[in-house]
């Protein structure tokens, strides 16, 4: 195995660091998700600096070390890298409001419009308070799945299923539970048949509507010498 010294980030952004590790290897974008088992859609969002197209920040960051571990540069410096670019792509300019003018006269708010209008901006303050917390109660929880991706083709029957969650969700494959760790994250090794199965995954929390995520996978398992040659057919 061929070792490489830990490089540290200039000046570029994350992404075109990233990018430039990974042609500086020679690998493609395939190449680098069958060893860190990140996708490579967010492999290349992550690249070309398309932060609409990434997961939430938590999971991005757990790609971005991943990456940068496998290209030999500082994992934690690639991370706070990238929160610093999401926190600044997030930022909008504050647009300065219209003042209100009257020309040779001020308006001023009598005392009863003023208790009316904070009347009525307390009451729909309670009402939106009131909608996000049932929507936020009936929302179906977040999944994120590492491994294994859809279509993906693997060489043995076991197939390690990976991902990330939110806490307190009941998650299982194929009707099987899947344990969850206390952060939200899950790992298991499913035994599958040789040919192509279909893993049905259905997250749900409490009251809340079901998360399903369907993932196509094939177990190419090479046969057994002298499988193939069997009996000739008689004439």
């Amino acid at each position: 195995m061929v070792a490489f010294q830990e490089k540290s980030l200039d000046d570029r952004t994350i992404g075109e660091a990233l990018r430039a590790a990974r042609e500086e290897r020679g690998e493609t974008l395939e190449d680098v998700e069958r060893v860190t088992h990140v996708s490579k859609k967010y492999i290349a969002a992550v690249e070309n600096n398309d932060l609409k197209k990434l997961p939430e920040a938590v999971y991005t960051k757990k790609f971005v070390r991943a990456l940068a571990s496998h290209y030999g540069l500082d994992p934690e410096a690639a991370a706070e890298s990238l929160l610093k670019e999401v926190s600044a792509g997030a930022g909008a300019l504050a647009v300065q409001r219209p003042v209100n003018y009257v020309e040779g006269r001020s308006l001023v708010a009598s005392p009863i419009l003023l208790k009316s209008v904070l009347i009525a901006v307390a009451f729909v303050g309670i009402l939106g308070y009131f909608a996000f917390s049932v929507r936020s109660i009936l929302k179906p929880p977040s999944v994120t799945l590492y491994s294994p991706h859809d279509d993906q083709v693997f060489s043995t029957g076991r197939v390690v299923l990976e991902g990330q969650t939110e806490r307190e969700v009941d998650l299982a494959v194929n009707g099987e539970p899947v344990s969850i760790e206390a952060d939200g994250s899950f790992k298991d090794v499913l035994n599958l048949p040789p040919g192509v199965s279909t893993l049905r995954l259905i997250a749900k929390k409490k009251h809340s509507r079901e998360q399903e995520i369907f993932i196509k996978v094939v177990i190419d398992e090479p046969k057994e010498l002298g499988s193939a040659s069997g009996t000739e057919a008689e004439p």
